[in-house]
């Protein structure tokens, strides 16, 4: 009988991509528009296939970095990427209009994500021997932009002249998911430096919380984007409309 810790990574695998699917498809029947449906369908392609091998530990399978190495080396990369597409996503279903000063500090800081990448595969050619990637996926790049995404969404809500409950737990919903995820990372941070980098990921699969947050997580996103895409269409109240355009309708 399969157990929880391969049914969380397998539903998380499926609610991901059906969510993905739908998403094209409203995106496609409402003949475009805002283009956070594809942006979210595709970041959620990005992380729902880092489900696979939770779920062959779910079935008892030991696994190292070594099994997987490029697969494992690639999470990195694309899951910041995935980060960055829910992001903007939410800047553009909130209709946020970024200033020029933040728009720049933003370009740099994903330009400097690629040379980051860049470097580590081209070095290390993918393959994780040494605490360079861990560490600084983790400090230099997830950790600010789960914060940025819990930022953006706190001056939403606590702008918003008409809050819907849709918007309002759909948001909920997303803070949470970065939250756990500013946790996990710490967790990831806290203990690579125990291992030898090769066995992080077996480490980290063999703590329960790891294990669950990490689908969780996508369970999260999957509810949060569907109920904001509920609170923007179903509705017809765009939730971009706020109290003044200082507080919630830009960003310097």
């Amino acid at each position: 009988m399969a157990s929880y810790q391969f049914i969380l990574p397998a539903l998380a695998l499926v609610l991901g991509i059906l969510t993905s699917m739908y998403f094209l498809v409203e995106w496609l029947r409402h003949r475009g528009g805002r283009h956070f449906l594809p942006l979210w369908a595709l970041a959620l392609f990005m992380m729902y296939w880092y489900q696979v091998p939770a779920a062959i530990v779910g079935l008892g399978h030991t696994i190292t970095v070594t099994d997987f190495n490029f697969f494992f080396a690639l999470t990195f990369p694309v899951t910041f990427l995935a980060l960055m597409l829910v992001f903007v996503g939410i800047i553009d279903i909130f209709e946020y209009k970024i200033g020029k000063k933040s728009k720049a500090m933003l370009l740099i800081w994903f330009l400097s994500a690629i040379a980051f990448f860049s470097y580590y595969f081209i070095t290390r050619e993918g393959i994780i021997d040494t605490y360079l990637l861990p560490l600084g996926g983790n400090m230099i790049f997830y950790l600010p932009m789960r914060a940025l995404i819990i930022l953006v969404i706190w001056k939403r809500l606590s702008g918003a002249a008409n809050r819907n409950l849709y918007m309002t737990i759909g948001s909920v919903l997303i803070v949470m998911e970065s939250i756990l995820g500013i946790i996990r990372n710490s967790l990831v941070i806290e203990n690579i430096l125990i291992w030898p980098p090769q066995f992080w990921y077996a480490v980290l699969s063999s703590s329960k919380f790891f294990f669950v947050t990490q689908s969780l997580s996508i369970i999260l996103f999957v509810a949060g984007f569907y109920l904001l895409h509920i609170a923007y269409y179903r509705t017809r109240d765009h939730i971009g409309d706020v109290k003044t355009p200082h507080i919630a309708g830009k960003i310097e």
